[in-house]
């Protein structure tokens, strides 16, 4: 038997293969350009020279094989202090491909969902057979002329068949006994997909029995139910739909996402664009979400090296290598999403989140309840709420606590978060020491730079005519921006007295705290 002839044998046994075909030779090399070998999981047909080189290229075939490797070439030293430790003066080029088993679908049960599951699976170019131990309902004339129907019991008809990672095997009996019989023959041919259609009720009972009969919990997992993707649409066409699209999702090891250039079905909106909303604004866009931050004409962004808000003065910041650009529009804030930019509109409403039917609206602007935001329970799918002024099941859908004691970023679906007690957070027994405050009404001149070190009674800067100085030494962690028109007391910066060792560039651990916990409720709630 040829190669080629084993090769087509495997594929149609539902055994994937690795073929391995010398490409490129320089030297002495024990074979030629063209010589070629199989590699299974367990075994080897031909050869590419034996040896060192031939052990080293099967382990990398069966590692393409497994999928922790790409195919590709992989080259094989034959020198001394080369990669084989081989010694015969040359160096030889492998190509190494991943040929696919034919994939085989193994449907449990001719009725309904079988009869619609067949004929699709066939178009998809997989081979279909189909079991039922009724005689009336395993009629070939109900399926495609390709299809193989066979009548008999479900276990041992499917303990007969060939199966393997390209098999996919979906329960469809009219029993939950036959279900089992069906669930356990896939489970113990190792198929590469089992899926069942039942009820949850059905299925516990299913998969608890298969469990006291013996099988492992790890096993049971990793049979789909419910079965398919939810794609909506009701009836036995469209759930066989949903199957395939999940069998085939699985086989393809693809995500089932949508791969348009910008899917707004799970946009969020965050209200301020603040150090703590930033840190909210970078876990979602780091766990796949397009995130839009809204803001005020003039944010009092105090620590701005990592305030996304920052962007209405500067056009552009990154943080911690994520872009936020400020968006004149809403058509602007688009673009700006498709290329994984975070767009910062003037938007102190968040008109947009109704605008664009955003997914989910978080409230950062950290009121800490002095005043009411306007942020309401559907102004969005989920709405959130930071810190203290929400009330989760009333005017939001969940609350963060932002306070740095023990509850810090808990998420409470229930209830509000603790009052603020307007306590600063301490820093080495400091708190309102280490923050910098407008003595008079008046336009804000900095005299030092975020990241500078101060001494206790330097002047960081003016407002009006008046002095700002610092009561304690440490490093400047923010500053509102040049300019600003502030009122007395308005916060303008913070000294942090732990010096050097702070990176006024790095997300804070709260910041990141409370986007953990931002992030776990639209995990939940969506």
């Amino acid at each position: 038997m040829s190669l080629f002839e084993r090769l087509d044998e495997l594929a149609a046994q539902g055994e994937p293969a690795a073929l391995l075909t010398i490409v490129r030779k320089d030297g002495s090399a024990p074979r030629d350009v063209g010589d070629k070998m199989i590699v299974t999981g367990d075994d080897e047909y031909g050869t590419i020279g034996g040896g060192t080189v031939e052990h080293l290229a099967v382990q990398d075939a069966r590692s393409v094989l497994s999928g922790a490797d790409d195919p590709g070439v992989r080259t094989y030293e034959l020198e001394p202090g080369g990669n084989t430790g081989m010694v015969c003066g040359g160096e030889m080029d492998v190509f190494i491909d991943r040929v696919r088993g034919q994939a085989r679908l193994y449907i449990a049960g001719c009725g309904h969902v079988g009869v619609e599951l067949a004929p699709l699976a066939e178009r998809l170019g997989y081979a279909v057979t189909v079991v039922d131990d009724r005689e009336a309902y395993a009629d070939p004339g109900q399926f495609p002329d390709e299809t193989d129907v066979i009548h008999g019991g479900y276990g041992d008809v499917l303990g007969d068949l060939p199966m393997g990672t390209e098999t996919a095997v979906a329960v469809a009996t009219r029993s939950g006994t036959f279900d089992q019989e069906a669930v356990a023959a896939a489970l113990d041919g190792e198929a590469g997909y089992v899926g069942l259609v039942a009820s949850e009720t059905k299925a516990n009972h299913v998969l608890d029995s298969l469990a006291e009969s013996g099988y492992a919990r790890r096993e049971l997992s990793r049979v789909r139910t419910p079965v398919g993707l939810n794609l909506g649409g009701s009836g036995p066409a469209a759930v066989a739909l949903s199957i395939l699209s999940e069998v085939t999702m699985d086989r393809h090891d693809a995500t089932g996402k949508r791969s348009t250039r910008l899917n707004l079905d799970d946009l969020v909106v965050v209200r301020g664009g603040g150090d703590l909303g930033s840190g909210v604004v970078y876990r979602l866009q780091q766990a796949g979400f397009p995130v839009i931050v809204t803001e005020v004409e003039q944010p009092t962004v105090v620590r701005r090296a990592v305030a996304f808000g920052a962007a209405l003065y500067e056009d552009e910041v990154t943080v911690e290598g994520l872009t936020g650009r400020a968006a004149a529009d809403i058509d602007e804030a688009l673009e700006l999403l498709a290329d994984d930019v975070v767009p910062v509109l003037v938007d102190p409403e968040a008109a947009v989140a109704d605008e664009l039917n955003a997914a989910v609206l978080v409230d950062a602007i950290m009121a800490k309840g002095t005043f009411d935001t306007g942020t309401r329970r559907g102004d969005a799918d989920v709405v959130i709420g930071m810190g203290p002024g929400f009330e989760a099941g009333e005017d939001v859908d969940a609350v963060v606590e932002t306070d740095r004691r023990h509850e810090l970023g808990r998420v409470f679906y229930e209830g509000a978060a603790s009052e603020y007690d307007g306590e600063p957070g301490e820093r080495r027994g400091y708190t309102h020491e280490r923050v910098l405050r407008a003595p008079t009404d008046g336009e804000w001149t900095p005299t030092v730079a975020i990241g500078d070190t101060v001494t206790a009674g330097d002047v960081v800067g003016t407002v009006g005519e008046l002095p700002v100085e610092t009561e304690i030494d440490g490093l400047v962690r923010g500053l509102v921006h040049d300019g600003l028109s502030v009122s007395e007391g308005t916060k303008l910066g913070d000294v942090d007295p732990r010096g050097e060792s702070v990176d006024p560039t790095k997300i804070s651990d709260k910041a990141l705290c409370l986007g953990g916990g931002v992030l776990e409720a639209v995990l939940r709630l969506r």
